[in-house]
C-alpha cells in the first residue's frame, strides 16, 4: 500500500460506503461486467479503477466475473 496516495484512501472508503448504501437501499448491486443484479453481498468484488492520481472509479463486479473484467480493464491500458 506504499504506492498509494494517502489522500485517496478516504475517497476509496467513501466509495465503498456508497456501494454499501446502494446495496442496502435496493437489495442488490449491478455487476459492471455482466449487467446482472447481485443479491448476495458475499459475491460482490469491489474494484477501484484509477482515473488519475487523485481519483478512482469504484465498481461492483460479481466474484465470478472479476478476473475476466480485470483482465479486460488491464488490456485497455496497454
Amino acid at each position: 500500500m506504499n504506492h498509494l496516495n494517502i489522500a485517496t484512501i478516504p475517497e476509496r472508503i467513501q466509495g465503498m460506503q456508497k456501494l454499501e448504501a446502494l446495496f442496502k437501499q435496493n437489495g442488490y448491486l449491478i455487476c459492471q461486467s455482466s449487467g446482472d443484479r447481485i443479491y448476495d453481498l458475499k459475491e460482490i468484488v469491489v474494484i477501484f479503477i484509477p482515473l488519475s492520481p487523485e481519483r478512482d472509479q469504484v465498481m461492483a463486479v460479481h466474484s465470478e466475473h472479476a478476473p475476466v473484467f480485470l483482465q479486460s480493464c488491464l488490456l485497455t491500458l496497454q
